[in-house]
């Protein structure tokens, strides 16, 4: 782990501030429609492809995305200077020692993206989303802490629902191999994706009791996600990101500080086989520990808040967790929580 240089940080800043101002800069050739649901409004970008009609979920209404569809609107003619800038601040962050994002995996999160997934509350969690922290945090990760071969995203069970949208159909337009696995209980719905060569893509949920385990539906997206163990921790203060490729990929991630946390409790819930994975939860969670200790030990202090306030036994299992930290991650964790260690 290093840390990146201050001006790399800086724009870092700059480039989420503009993709935030300008996150239907990138749509054209189309036009804004709304629908009532349920007595709530629900705002689309609308455009005609050779499949067919194709709607870009964007929100329910508010004042705030009302405005930001009137500047879109009214920028379509600066349209080109938005996004040249976008890849610009892209360009020289990547050259300032931030880290990239290449290939598949950046047509999936900009497919992901497109498909309303992070507008409509869908996260980025698992190892994707700790390589965006990274450039958020302004530090360089080790290569073995970021790569994987699994996309993982969690879903409230109950999103905003203005219209259906098929999420594998458009996964399979970025990836061709990408494909439901064939199950061995019918009965069971699949949660994920896989490609031939092992790539997999998994949808993820909250868990409504001890015995909730089989794949449940998220009827906005038409798929099933498995509940897991502290999902609603994990995603309930998400954060804005952007993903270095192209003119940056507005994403949502866990807080970062709960990311660490959390990940110290799901490597006490691996099974026996799972070691390589246990390893990797707790060197994720160390390295995080090890930068909020330093340049944001109140959001460590938040986290841990909101570990207390549950009914559940969550802190004990992250407390274990803790005790198989690196010296190092032990020391800084204990600095700023002294209680979850000896």
């Amino acid at each position: 782990m290093r840390l990146l240089p201050d001006n790399t940080f800086a724009l870092y800043a700059d480039l989420l501030q503009k993709v935030q101002d300008s996150r239907l800069a990138a749509l054209h050739g189309g036009s804004y429609v709304s629908k009532l649901v349920h007595g709530s409004r629900y705002w689309y970008y609308q455009t005609r492809t050779l499949a067919g009609q194709v709607q870009r979920y964007l929100g329910k209404e508010s004042a705030e995305l009302l405005a930001q569809i009137e500047a879109a609107r009214q920028s379509q003619a600066a349209l080109g200077a938005i996004m040249a800038e976008r890849k610009r601040l892209v360009a020289m962050l990547i050259l300032g020692g931030a880290t990239p994002e290449k290939g598949r995996a950046a047509k999936i999160l900009e497919k992901m993206a497109d498909a309303g997934v992070f507008s409509a509350g869908g996260v980025l969690i698992g190892s994707f989303g700790f390589a965006c922290y990274g450039n958020m945090l302004g530090v360089s990760f080790d290569d073995t802490l970021r790569r994987t071969e699994d996309m993982d995203f969690g879903f409230e069970r109950e999103l905003q629902i203005g219209i259906q949208r098929d999420l594998k159909s458009d996964l399979a337009q970025t990836d061709e191999s990408l494909a439901t696995p064939r199950q061995i209980n019918p009965w069971v719905m699949p949660n994920d994706m896989v490609t031939p060569d092992g790539f997999k893509i998994e949808f993820l949920t909250t868990k409504s009791g001890p015995h909730d385990k089989a794949p449940v539906p998220i009827e906005r997206f038409n798929i099933h996600a498995q509940p897991l163990d502290f999902m609603d921790y994990l995603i309930e203060d998400a954060q804005d990101a952007v993903v270095l490729s192209g003119a940056g990929i507005p994403v949502a991630v866990p807080n970062p500080a709960r990311f660490a946390l959390h990940k110290l409790a799901i490597s006490q819930r691996r099974p026996v086989g799972s070691q390589a994975k246990v390893k990797k939860d707790l060197a994720q969670a160390g390295k995080l520990i090890e930068v909020l200790a330093t340049e944001n030990p109140g959001a460590l202090i938040l986290a841990h808040d909101a570990i207390l306030r549950r009914p559940d036994h969550f802190g004990k299992v992250v407390a274990s967790g803790a005790l198989r930290l690196s010296d190092a991650a032990k020391a800084a964790l204990k600095s700023v929580l002294p209680e979850l260690l000896p």
